[in-house]
């Protein structure tokens, strides 16, 4: 009788023993998909930081062709980290006096394009709204 047991046993450790070895060659698949994956998008990511640079000397040669100061106007739309929170206040009441509670764009005054508005101007211009409608409603 104790060899039947042990017979049990053996035959119970040789079945997870054989779950556990499918189920490590699925997980090794799936970690060369996921290598195969990453090396795709890496060679992707290459080939678009190439056409970029290639496009980036196209726009600029066509920019000092037209005269703009490509530095400058770089510095002017995204200005240094250190020098972001003075711009940020000072853009944004531009911004609140330039454009009107209602309209879903903004207007840059310097180049004439109109741009849609952010998730963070809408937002802000929205709890304002809200604010004075709260106002007007406390002095009635």
């Amino acid at each position: 009788m104790p060899f039947g047991d042990t017979a049990k046993k053996i035959s119970r450790v040789a079945d997870i023993a054989e779950k556990l070895y499918e189920r490590l060659n699925q997980v090794i698949e799936q970690v060369q998909a996921v290598r195969e994956r990453v090396e795709q998008t890496s060679d992707q990511i290459e080939s678009i930081d190439r056409e970029l640079a290639e496009q980036r000397v196209i726009v600029e040669a066509l920019a000092t062709e037209q005269g703009v100061d490509v530095d400058t106007l770089i510095e002017e739309e995204f200005p240094e980290p250190d020098a972001d929170s003075e711009t940020d206040a000072d853009s944004e009441t531009d911004a609140d006096s330039e454009t009107d509670a209602d309209s879903e764009t903004e207007s840059d005054s310097e180049s004439g394009t109109t741009e849609p508005k952010s998730d963070t101007a809408a937002a802000d211009e929205s709890s304002s709204a809200d604010t004075t409608d709260a106002a007007n409603d406390q002095s009635s």
